[in-house]
């Protein structure tokens, strides 16, 4: 297989960092019952979970966000990321599929940040999961604090 230069992998772990940096804090500068009422309407996650997860979310995203752009515990970020990315298109598509709609807004950048149509959120989840299997699957990353503290 052939590899990827060095610097295509680092705009790669930008590319993915910035989208959940920019995601994370879009949330946590809002107030939380906004991203609260987002998850619940997508009906498929139980209600239960919903606060939690409305709070740690943005948190999760943002710092692991962050670790990707200073490429440290890549490896570590790239999965959760990765896990993020899928569990977000299995919600997409579970609240497609049950509810045979997707709510209004996906909540993915906050109700202030960018606004994004379903389609065009599937598509940035797909090439995010992808990019996040490959980011996790690379041992050695260029222009990483991992590569520099090793």
């Amino acid at each position: 297989m052939k590899q990827i230069p060095p610097v295509l992998l680092f705009i790669l772990r930008l590319w993915i960092g910035l989208v959940f940096v920019y995601a994370g804090f879009s949330k946590l500068m809002e107030p939380v019952e906004n991203f609260r009422g987002i998850i619940a309407q997508y009906e498929v996650i139980p209600y239960a979970l919903v606060p939690f997860l409305s709070v740690v979310l943005p948190w999760i995203e943002f710092i692991f966000g962050t670790f990707m752009i200073l490429g440290y515990a890549t490896r570590l970020s790239a999965l959760v990321l990765t896990a993020l990315s899928f569990g977000f298109l299995m919600v997409l598509g579970s609240s497609q599929v049950l509810l045979g709609s997707v709510p209004v807004s996906c909540g993915c950048f906050g109700e202030g940040g960018i606004h994004l149509s379903v389609r065009q959120i599937f598509v940035l989840d797909i090439l995010n999961t992808a990019i996040g299997i490959k980011l996790f699957s690379i041992k050695n990353h260029p222009f990483s604090l991992d590569s520099r503290f090793k």
